[in-house]
């Protein structure tokens, strides 16, 4: 009898085991799978529905996101520039878009711990009620030099990201490479020119 409690019992903390490990691995390394590549972003269409999996709502709840459904907003997420390296404050970024077939769009800069750079420069995000129709470019570094429109890093540290937000898409609204916005690294400091 005390035989087959003790193996109840050790399947019960294996299944706990392998389910907490199983978790920590979708929220901490494997988060970007539960997503759809768009070109230089991610997505998830999943992210505000009902038919969310718990991985996926586990990885919202995580990183605080109030998601809409689908129909009033998708998200995209960008932390990996053009060459595939991790976004990082010591480096100067070009963000180049044009219009999206939305009723509205922004572009907000988040820290590594996935809130807003701790910075006074007011220059958290960019969004459609301030660029022009038509093609526009940004740049993003942590000061603002001569470009018109900026996204200040300063204090996001190595490993902030860049959240896309697309209000009320179009039914024809079909995201692709060429219709989301493009970041270029510009340069890094300490980087031979």
């Amino acid at each position: 009898m005390l035989r087959r409690v003790l193996a109840w019992m050790a399947a019960v903390l294996a299944g706990v085991a392998l389910g907490a490990a199983s978790a920590w691995g979708a929220m901490s390394i494997g988060g970007a799978s539960f997503g759809q590549e768009v070109g230089q972003w991610t997505t998830n269409r999943a992210t505000g529905s009902t038919a969310a999996d718990p991985y996926t709502r586990a990885i919202v709840a995580r990183v605080g996101l109030l998601a809409l459904s689908s129909r009033e907003a998708i998200y995209f997420n960008l932390d990996r520039d053009d060459r595939g390296e991790p976004l990082s404050e010591s480096c100067i970024y070009e963000l180049t878009g044009r219009e999206l077939d939305a009723r509205w769009w922004s572009v907000t800069l988040y820290a590594d711990d996935n809130y807003l750079a701790q910075n006074s420069d007011h220059a958290a995000s960019i969004d459609a009620s301030h660029i022009p129709s038509g093609r526009w470019s940004a740049r993003i570094a942590p000061v603002r030099g001569d470009a018109t429109y900026w996204l200040s890093s300063r204090e996001a540290r190595r490993n902030f990201s860049l959240t896309l937000r697309v209000y009320n898409p179009q039914r024809d609204f079909r995201p692709n490479e060429e219709t989301l916005p493009q970041l270029t690294r510009i340069s890094c400091a300490g980087e031979a020119a």
